[in-house]
């Protein structure tokens, strides 16, 4: 009898690893965790990649922005970059300088153009840590409170940015205004 159990105990672990398997299979990689939304960006200080001037995750505030995690070594930031520099004329968009080297990622905005309105460098990544980042690129949009409204990891495509930030953006810009309106 024991021997017998000892024959199906492998299986019936097989299986189970499986269904596991099998079950996170279903998952999509790049739902954003639920758990994040509404968190706000953290208090940080930097210096700004691009002149070296020191810049506030505060600063950042007070109207609705998306703030970008980059690398000049990463290939899915260099494949985004275009829709990105597209969308720096429609809304404030920072970018945040992962884990980089400051001169090759200052050489990589000259050649590739600079969308962004400041850089936050964070050579080591603790900023990115805070956030939450899993790698890049990463998109976040925040409210004009620094809210977190939505997160999209990987390289932002016309399509994401319409699904899942445009709706969002066009909200918290209504919010803006109407808090102005305000008497």
């Amino acid at each position: 009898m024991r021997s017998r159990l000892r024959l199906f105990v492998p299986l019936l672990l097989t299986l189970g690893l499986g269904a596991l398997l099998w079950l996170g299979l279903g998952q999509d990689p790049y739902r954003q965790d639920e758990a994040t939304l509404g968190r706000t960006l953290p208090a940080w200080q930097s210096d700004n990649l691009l002149d070296g001037s020191p810049i506030q995750t505060a600063s950042l505030k007070g109207e609705p922005f998306v703030l970008n995690v980059w690398a000049s070594w990463c290939v899915n930031c260099r494949a985004e970059h275009p829709r990105l520099t597209e969308l720096a004329g429609t809304v404030p968009l920072y970018g945040l300088n992962y884990r980089d080297k400051g001169d090759a990622a200052r050489a990589w905005l000259i050649q590739a153009g600079n969308p962004y309105r400041a850089v936050l460098a964070d050579p080591d990544g603790k900023l990115a840590l805070e956030l939450g980042v899993y790698g890049t690129p990463e998109t976040y949009l925040f409210d004009a409170d620094g809210a977190l409204l939505a997160r999209h990891t990987g390289a932002l495509t016309n399509e994401i940015w319409q699904r899942q930030f445009a709706p969002l953006l066009a909200q918290a810009r209504a919010d803006v205004l109407a808090k102005e309106a305000r008497p």
